[in-house]
């Protein structure tokens, strides 16, 4: 392998190790160990990374030690090496060939190991620094190229983006752990009752983020003029008793204590690591209960001072990081608010206890209210749980009351197939999730026999404090109501039969009447004339052909779907209609575009349907004319289109097609039409037709390539357009 194609090897390793580990120090050594193979006569590489004092010491390199001195013991003040100085401000490598004649490395090293040249450079990314990279060799100079520098910084730079990558990284863990942290506190702190339980709460979280358990809360008093020591962390190293007991032989007084009240009056939380070398704390006091560092955050809830937290080191010296202390007081910030409703609650039962008999003789009333309501009521919690309901719900439910309370709201709104009702339960918990507008709906209920009944309710949101706090659901069994819809709707189906049944008399009574007179006529000449019986079979075989239709139309016959070539059937169409079209003096022409798949369908239904169409189009077309027959594939459904040169429809007729008996024909019995539409239906496919008088007539019909209950549809919108 030649050099470049090394260098490229060590190049894409070094980029794949960059974008899948982030572990930093092995990420670092292969930059170090590929910086010493790509450059031969370089034997040693350091990488150094800033420390707290502004220093940046040894962390990853090759070799491991030189003349006995590790590299994690090699520490780089740029105050004494200038050229780690200069490095630091301008960003840029600097290449010294020759150390004699150039003081700006610190004299120390270059004297220990030897260094006759030097090669540093910064680790940077943007404007952040994140460390120095060192190159000499022992006792020689480097001699390096152009070339081989730029090289060099090729790998520092991808040393820099995998720090990068890796502070990255740790900062969205971080990021991600204090949100999960807060979310788990929120949904502990949102389970606690009692100020006990939220301050044992806040106590465990607090100790969890700063590593230390000793933690006491400080409150104020009910009338907010004194403080008083209130409750000391379970894992402290002091026991409550103790606590209390030290309190109140010291008897704190908070209004002199400069720690306490620039806490309280700042509101921001305050650490002091040594109180030995702080005039702000308590002295005596830290004395007094072992207290070497103390960390003081407020409880403030509503703008009000509640007490304050302080989390102490007891014998030792604690240091805590910044992002922990920030965290630590959004904890309390939290349990603030929290602590204050507890601490309110708890004062007002007193007020409470007071009412209880005024409190029970108003329930009593409101309890009659709801019993002598003729709906159904029932109230939800926020977690959908029912929590009162009256005994007409549960009357209607089948329920007694006290099975009721508790339940899901889900377990009564559920749908015919034993599914949750979606719609339903989210419109409830969108009402709950933030809208304050009852609203009106129809839906099935459960009762607890299985059997479902139609409903009406009304959902109304329980607001307090302009927060929902859950919500009154009002219902009313529809049952009756439906039952009437019902009848309604069977007696407007039985007019539509009578109007149809009158229809049918009508068409059926001419040719009946025609058969009566020639029959009379038989009855009074023995000489029957053949036209006369060749007219009587033809008004016979008109009656046997609206009946025929009517009954397609009534009841459709069962269909056999099987998979046919839709261009053979169009051809077979034309080929049985081409001697009709001639004497009509009209032109037939199909075309099929490209390779049409076949569909499922009923071919001799197809036909009918198909045949029905071009009759139409060939009688319309009374002075000739061409039709046209095309056919093309579209996405999942086959497009065949009908245009003819005809004379055309009305803007008034076109809403009509398609209704029995109507027709535009001297002799047409209007049922063809309707039983295409019934025809193409069954097939769940589309029909539209344009028209427009002296324009002609377009119908086309889209068919599906395959068959299912998903593309089904109850009515189809058959629309049409004029041109």
């Amino acid at each position: 392998m030649s050099g470049d194609q090394a260098r490229y090897a060590r190049l894409a390793k070094i980029s794949q190790l960059i974008n899948s580990n982030l572990d930093l120090r092995s990420l670092l050594e292969a930059v170090a160990t590929a910086i010493s193979e790509e450059i031969v006569k370089c034997n040693s590489t350091g990488i150094y990374l800033p420390q707290p004092d502004g220093t940046f010491r040894g962390y990853v390199g090759k070799p491991d030690h030189i003349n006995g001195i590790t590299l994690d013991q090699m520490v780089v003040d740029p105050e004494k090496d200038h050229l780690a100085r200069d490095i630091i401000a301008t960003r840029k490598s600097i290449y010294i060939p020759d150390t004699s004649i150039d003081n700006r490395p610190d004299p120390t090293p270059v004297e220990l190991f030897k260094i006759r040249s030097l090669l540093g450079l910064p680790i940077s990314y943007g404007d952040e620094l994140f460390g120095i990279v060192f190159l000499f060799d022992y006792g020689i100079p480097m001699n390096l190229t152009e070339s081989e520098i730029q090289t060099v910084e090729a790998y520092v730079n991808m040393a820099a983006v995998a720090i990068h990558n890796v502070k990255q990284f740790q900062a969205i863990q971080s990021l991600l752990k204090e949100k999960q942290l807060l979310l788990d506190f929120t949904r502990e702190l949102s389970l606690c009752s009692t100020t006990d339980k939220i301050l044992d709460t806040c106590f465990r979280y607090v100790g969890q983020v700063l590593n230390n358990t000793n933690i006491g809360v400080h409150l104020c008093d009910s009338i907010g003029s004194t403080f008083r020591p209130a409750k000391l962390s379970r894992s402290s190293d002091w026991t409550e008793e103790q606590w209390h007991k030290t309190h109140s032989k010291i008897k704190l007084n908070y209004e002199n204590d400069l720690l306490f009240q620039e806490v309280i009056q700042t509101r921001k939380y305050v650490f002091i690591p040594d109180i030995d070398n702080d005039h702000r704390p308590n002295h005596e006091a830290c004395h007094r209960f072992g207290i070497r560092g103390v960390f003081m955050l407020p409880l403030v809830a509503t703008g009000e001072v509640l007490g304050t937290i302080a989390v102490v080191s007891l014998g030792e010296i604690r240091t805590y990081a910044d992002i922990d202390m920030q965290l630590a007081q959004s904890i309390v910030d939290m349990t603030a608010p929290a602590l204050s409703n507890a601490i309110q609650v708890e004062q007002l039962e007193l007020i409470i206890n007071d009412r209880t008999k005024e409190l029970r003789e108003n329930h009593r009333i409101l309890e009659l209210i709801l019993n002598s309501a003729g709906e159904g009521i029932y109230g939800l919690n926020l977690d959908g749980e029912i929590t009162f309901c009256n005994p007409a719900a549960a009357r209607m439910l089948g329920l007694p009351v006290d099975q009721l309370i508790g339940r899901k709201h889900t377990d009564i709104l559920q749908s015919e197939d034993g599914m949750v009702n979606v719609q339903i339960e989210d419109s409830i918990f969108d009402v709950l999730g933030g809208e304050t507008d009852a609203y009106m709906r129809e839906g099935m209920f459960q009762r607890a026999d299985g059997i479902f009944f139609p409903v009406e309710y009304v959902l109304t949101p329980i607001m307090e404090e302009d927060a929902i706090q859950g919500g009154v659901v009002t219902f009313s069994d529809i049952s009756l109501r439906k039952s009437t819809e019902e009848i309604i709707r069977k007696t407007d189906k039985l007019s539509v039969i009578g109007e149809l049944a009158a229809g049918v008399a009508h068409e059926i009574r001419n040719p009946l009447t025609t058969l009566r007179g020639f029959i009379q006529l038989l009855n009074a000449n023995p000489n029957t004339k053949q036209s006369n019986l060749e007219v009587m079979l033809s008004e016979l075989d008109r009656i046997n052909f609206i009946v025929s239709e009517l009954l397609f139309i009534a009841k459709p016959q069962c269909i056999s779907m099987k998979k046919h070539d839709l261009g053979e059937i169009l051809q077979h169409v034309v080929k049985l209609l081409q001697a009709q079209a001639i004497m009509s003096n009209v032109e037939i022409v199909l075309f099929v575009g490209g390779a049409i798949p076949p569909i499922a369908c009923a071919e001799n239904q197809l036909k009918q349907a198909f045949i029905n169409i071009v009759k139409n189009a060939i009688e319309s077309m009374e002075h000739g004319g061409l039709l046209q027959i095309s056919v093309e594939l579209n996405h999942n459904y086959v497009t065949v289109r009908f245009k003819d040169q005809g004379s055309g429809l009305s803007k008034e007729r076109i809403p009509k097609l398609g209704e029995p008996f109507y027709t535009t024909k001297e002799k047409g019995v209007g049922l063809g039409l309707t039983v295409t539409f019934q025809i193409i239906k069954y097939h769940h496919g589309r029909i539209h037709v344009e028209s427009g008088e002296g324009l002609g007539t377009t119908v086309k019909i889209e068919l599906p390539l395959v068959l299912s209950k998903g593309n089904q549809v109850d009515h189809l919108p058959f629309t049409y357009t004029t041109n």
